[in-house]
This record gives C-alpha cells, structure tokens and sequence, in this order.
C-alpha cells in the first residue's frame, strides 16, 4: 500500500495552486475511508485493480482524555448536529477507517425482513447473496460475543434488575474485536487497538501491497461523471489534483456524499435517518466504575417495543459532564459520585426523516430532523423501561435524559407518578450515532448503486429506512458486493 508522496505526487511540481494537472490515471479512486471505502478500496486492491482511497482525515492515535479524541477525530470536533425541534448531535468520524475508529466495535445482521423489502424497492437486489456478504463481513471484522470478565458493571446490574423483574434476559452484544482488555475507551480510539475497525481489517492487510496508493489528508472537491470519469481532489497545503479512473465510488457517508450528487442534479440529501439514541443514569450505593471492561457489552429487547433496542452505553468520566443534563451544582453532585453511576441506553428505529444542506459545502452540512411525536413518545418508554429495571437492581436515584427539572428520580413508585405524556422533543437529550438514507436505494440509486456513468456511491447513505440495527455490518456487506461486482463485469467500462 502506497501514500502519493510514494508514487511522487507530494513532491515539489507534482501540482500547484492554479489549474489542476493530471499526473497519473487509476483502475478506481474511493473517496472516503470508512466500513464502506476501506472494504471497498482493499478488495478492488486484492482483485488486481489499481485502486486510489482519499480520505479527508488522518490515522488515529488514542489519547489520554476523551476529550482529545472529540476534538482530534470526530468530524467538526464532535459538533456536527441536526437542527429542528430539538439539538441532536450526530457522531460521524473523521480518520483512516472514518466512523469505524470511534464506534463502540457493536456488530448486527441486516433484519431478514429488511433484505426482502429492498428486493421490492430496487429490482434487482437479490436478499439471499447480501446475506453471503454479511457472512463474509462477519467474519473479516473477528466478530464474537463479549467474554463474560468484560460486561462491566453497568451490565451486570441491568442484568440483575431484569431478572428481578421477571423480564427475559439480556445477552452479550457481537463485537469487532481481537483481543480486548476492557479499556473503556471505544468511541475514543481503543488504546489497545483491539477494536477491528475498517483500517485493521481491511487496509492494513494491504499494506505492502502497490496496487492500493491511500491519501490522507485529501479532500474529494468534485467529481465528474464519464467514460472515464474524473475527480478534483485537493490536499492540505492548497494544491489540487485532477485524476482519472475507470470508476470513481463515493463513500463520504451520508452526510456529505449527497452532496456530490446533488451536484449532478440527482435526488440525494433526503429521508436522513439517525437512530436516535439515549440513555439512563443510575445511582447505587455500590462501587460501579463503569469505564473498567466493554461499554456497550449488554443488548436487550423488550418484545413490547420492537422499534426500540436497547444497547449498553457508558463514557469516561471527564466526558461525562457533556452527556447529563443537569448544571450547576447537581451537575457536580453527579460527578463527585461518578464511581457509583452506571447507564444503560436505547436507540429508536425512527419514524422521524430529516435532510441535509450544504450552504458552506460538504464538509459542514446542515443537518435538519424534527423529532415526530410518536418516536418521542417511543423514547419516553425506553427511558422509563431503563429507570424501571436500575431500581429493581438496587439504585437509590435515577437521572432520566430529560432537559427539565424534575429528570431526578429517588424511587420506583416515582416513575408511576411521572408525567410522561408531557415529555417533548426538544427536552429529550439525544444523540444520533448512526445517519444513513440519504441516497436510498429505490430513491437515488438502484441496487448495482450506479449513479451515473462511471459513479458509483457505497456507505450508510445508501440504505433506504431505518435500519433498527448498528449498521456497520450492513455497510461493509454493500461494499463487498461492489467490489465484487466492480471486479467482474467490467460495469464501469
């Protein structure tokens, strides 16, 4: 695996900062280094093909304070949000391996009933072969169980209260991982580099190998469909490139991969959707520590709430401060018994749809969701089903998720007289960890994801509702089967 400088585009006169210059053509060029351009890039690589991958950000390092990790290698420091009737920020990655590097290593099949919905929306896609390729992706990120000395004790006590509530239980979560440790720091580059992201999967591998040329630190400006097809890119420092290829795949994700299109006039930038996510504090008299093992170990399903799933949830202490909503001196009362706090939290398979602008262009979209009634009302019971199930494992308080003043409670009883159907939108504290839809199939693309001649786009961008699952696996499984196809039939000829 080759940089540019490598192949003498970072030297003195390999461009400049007026027209941009054509030096060298490639088999393909991927515009982006996530689940989906890692896999995508490194199989095109393997199959012989003369493959270039952009990526805007740089490799991660893990770093002491997660608060390092946010501003170092979440995009726009970990500020990007939606806007509408609520604030929710949404967690996108900007480093070799994109969102892979700060995801918590979850990995969930595509829901069968998924796959046979999209055979109906984009002819052509065919269910049983995607199941392969989710085999295949399962395989090649190590996928497993989280051992039972990892769960932490967030964990352990949801586990105790359901089974004091009679409720089924819960399981260990499947994980990207070779060899963990529990360090606690998932979303903030694991310090063991045990979590198997898209660069340890996949680019890694290809390290000696000349046919896939990576290069950090660029930015895709524009691409321009044709037989070939040509791209802009420009790198740190100001200098531009031109480059050819027989097939250019856009893999920004779905927030700025949209954005290309659009530019092609194509329908692109709507039906956002982002799993909008929260979680449950809990206070026990007993030590919990719940940064020691797996955060997100534990995963539950309450059978009376299939849009809801339920996924532990835990983050360092000097994090902590941003994801309660409290201020002041209860903020601080919290902190001073952090060792004691465990969380748990939830996600929806949202009703809700946004959509994405860019009035300062790819790098800084504007993101608008509006929180639908009935998927506030949805998150208000997963909050409550939390609170319920940390009581009966022995908390003394709850912090519920809630931007209002009576988000403490001191008993069970006090969860019956909540008034839950006041809960609305804007109070609720989310997050969205998981924007995908914006270039669905059956919308914008079709199922060979052609966009144009000689474009093709492959990320979370392309799938066409709200998965209910963490995507990666679904994500990696679209980018083996392009490459594959890329590689056979010669489709971008």
């Amino acid at each position: 695996m080759k940089t540019l400088e490598e192949i003498g585009l970072g030297i003195p006169g390999a461009s400049s900062r007026g027209a941009p210059v054509t030096p060298v053509d490639f088999d393909f060029a991927v515009a982006g280094s996530g689940a989906a351009g890692a896999a995508t890039a490194a199989r095109l690589a393997a199959g012989g093909a003369r493959t270039l991958l952009l990526e805007q950000g740089t490799t991660a390092r893990p770093q002491a304070d997660g608060r390092a990790a946010l501003s170092l290698y979440y995009a726009n420091s970990g500020l990007t949000a939606a806007f509408g009737n609520g604030l929710y920020p949404v967690a996108v990655g900007r480093t070799l391996g994109g969102t892979t590097t700060i995801n918590s290593g979850t990995c969930l099949r595509t829901p069968r009933e998924m796959l046979l919905r999209w055979r109906l929306r984009a002819p052509g896609f065919d269910p049983d072969a995607f199941q392969g390729r989710l085999e295949e992706a399962w395989t090649a990120v190590k996928a497993k169980p989280v051992p039972e000395r990892l769960l932490g004790q967030s964990a352990r006590l949801f586990f105790r209260g359901l089974g004091r509530l009679g409720l089924p239980p819960a399981s260990a979560l499947d994980r990207a991982e070779d060899r963990c440790r529990g360090d606690g720091r998932c979303c903030f580059v694991c310090p063991s580099d045990a979590k198997v992201t898209a660069k340890s999967a996949f680019l890694d591998p290809m390290a000696r190998d000349a046919r896939l040329t990576v290069w950090p630190g660029a930015r895709l400006t524009r691409v321009t469909p044709g037989r070939p097809p040509s791209l802009e890119v420009s790198r740190e420092g100001g200098r531009r490139l031109r480059l050819r290829a027989r097939a250019v795949v856009l893999s920004c994700g779905a927030l700025a991969t949209p954005y290309f299109l659009r530019g092609l006039g194509l329908r692109a930038g709507r039906d956002l959707t982002i799993h909008p996510a929260s979680k449950v504090f809990a206070l026990f008299d007993e030590p919990v520590r719940g940064w020691q093992g797996v955060p997100q170990s534990a995963g539950w399903l309450d059978e009376r709430e299939p849009r809801l799933r339920f996924e532990g949830a835990f983050v360092p202490p000097e994090v902590a401060p941003l994801t309660m909503p409290l201020e002041g001196r209860r903020l601080r009362w919290w902190l001073d018994r952090y060792d004691n706090v465990a969380s748990f939290g939830f996600m929806a398979r949202d009703l809700s749809r946004g959509r994405v602008g860019y009035p300062l262009g790819p790098s800084l979209p504007l993101l608008r969701y509006d929180l639908e009634p009935d998927d506030a009302r949805l998150l208000a019971r997963g909050m409550r089903r939390v609170a319920s199930v940390y009581f009966a494992a022995g908390a003394r308080r709850v912090l519920l998720p809630l931007n209002r003043p009576d988000n403490e409670l001191e008993s069970a009883g006090a969860l019956e007289d909540f008034p839950w159907d006041s809960v609305r939108p804007w109070q609720i504290q989310l997050m969205g960890f998981h924007p995908l839809g914006t270039c669905g199939l059956g919308r914008a693309l079709g199922a060979d994801l052609k966009a144009a001649d000689g474009l093709y786009v492959c990320d979370g961008s392309v799938i066409p509702e709200s998965l209910g699952v963490n995507p990666q696996i679904t994500i990696y499984a679209f980018a083996l089967d392009l490459a594959a196809r890329l590689l056979e039939g010669g489709r971008a000829r």
